[in-house]
């Protein structure tokens, strides 16, 4: 673990700007000392904790985009492998196909969540278009 440093001399050892890791701290960094008024009394940050801190959020922001995408990713390739099949009951398909997106929409969401809390579930608002259009042809 790196020693605490002043906000000044933390950002310079992060190459960001003293106003940009300011921010950083008022938006959740973690602070070593919290700081106060007077000489002498001033906040110190760790440099490695604000690293790890920032990779946390990134790796966050990574799930969440990913999270928003598994949905549409997922019942695109279903609809194309209910056109794409022949010679079978569609109806049915339809329906099966449905419900298998479903299961690996949520199963993909429930992976997610274990590394990133924030990740929503799958609701009655949040099914595409395609898979509402799969379900209405199963009924």
């Amino acid at each position: 673990m790196s020693a605490a440093l002043p906000l000044a001399h933390a950002a310079a050892a992060l190459g960001v700007r003293t106003g940009t890791l300011r921010r950083w701290v008022r938006e959740g960094c973690p602070v070593a000392v919290k700081g106060r008024r007077g000489r002498g009394q001033a906040a110190l940050v760790d440099p490695q904790q604000v690293r790890e801190w920032r990779e946390a959020g990134a790796r966050e922001q990574a799930a969440l985009t990913l999270a928003g995408a598994v949905p549409l990713v997922l019942a695109g390739a279903t609809v194309e492998a209910w056109r794409c099949a022949n010679g079978l009951d569609k109806r049915r398909l339809a329906g099966v196909l449905a419900a298998t997106w479903y299961m690996q929409t949520t199963g993909l969401l429930d992976y997610l969540r274990e590394q990133c809390p924030s990740v929503p579930d799958v609701g009655a608002d949040s099914v595409p278009h395609e898979i509402e259009t799969l379900q209405k042809i199963a009924r």
